[in-house]
């Protein structure tokens, strides 16, 4: 048995895991906060980071209250098949552990915040550790391979209703409709879900209503929520 030490917390504009992407990278248009307590705060500890473009973040999972077994379903096999808990990357470990390739967009030493993008994080998730990705490392010198690099991952086409069109329109946020059709187009429904069912997710204020239809997914309408 050993302690670890959490080092600070994201912010993000999810508040709930429901409509976060699955993997980093997914979403580039997603942007966060990595913020450091004391005493991680130091602008030392951040010292070189500057030179460097991206970080691997590992975090706590703190909303995982599912308890782990030897094998999942993953939801890119649609829960048709199981795979070992090993082999995939679900939130349901032994340790609820996470690991992200986040892209560095600025750094602030005065706050001690590194601004980051392309994130898969609910807001104030944990974090455990960051490390610089270094290529020359990092990238396997032999072909990768793994088995999800076989399926058909096309991403969803995502439309928009009128009403949604016009709610966007009100609002006048910059790049909310590329994010949310970025988040769409990942299709974040459930395993269970049924083709032309409703569902809606929480983003940066808003309840972002959508559903299911044959070609892809449609935005209803956007509701501000604060």
């Amino acid at each position: 048995m050993f302690n670890i030490k959490f080092i600070g917390r994201v912010s993000t504009e999810f508040p709930e895991k429901f409509g976060v992407p699955k993997q980093p990278q997914l979403a580039p248009a997603l942007k966060g906060v990595l913020s450091f307590i004391a005493p991680y705060n130091d602008p030392n500890y951040l010292k070189g980071l500057e030179s460097c473009s991206h970080i691997w973040v590992l975090f706590y999972f703190h909303l995982n209250k599912t308890h782990f077994g030897t094998t999942i379903r993953p939801p890119v096999l649609g829960g048709a098949q199981r795979m070992g808990i090993f082999s995939t990357r679900s939130p349901h470990r032994p340790n609820p552990i996470g690991l992200s390739l986040l892209k560095i967009d600025s750094i602030d030493l005065n706050l001690s915040e590194v601004r980051v993008s392309g994130h898969d994080l609910v807001n104030d998730t944990p974090i455990i550790d960051i490390k610089p990705y270094v290529e020359s490392y990092d990238s396997p010198r032999d072909p990768s391979h793994h088995w999800s690099d076989d399926l058909d991952q096309t991403p969803l086409t995502v439309a928009w209703s009128e009403h949604a069109l016009s709610d966007l329109n009100n609002f006048k946020i910059e790049n909310l409709k590329d994010t949310i059709e970025q988040v769409l187009r990942l299709d974040p429904r459930p395993r269970s879900k049924e083709m032309e069912a409703q569902f809606g997710f929480y983003f940066k204020g808003f309840n972002i209503i959508f559903q299911g239809e044959k070609s892809g997914l449609k935005v209803k309408q956007i509701i501000k929520t604060n």
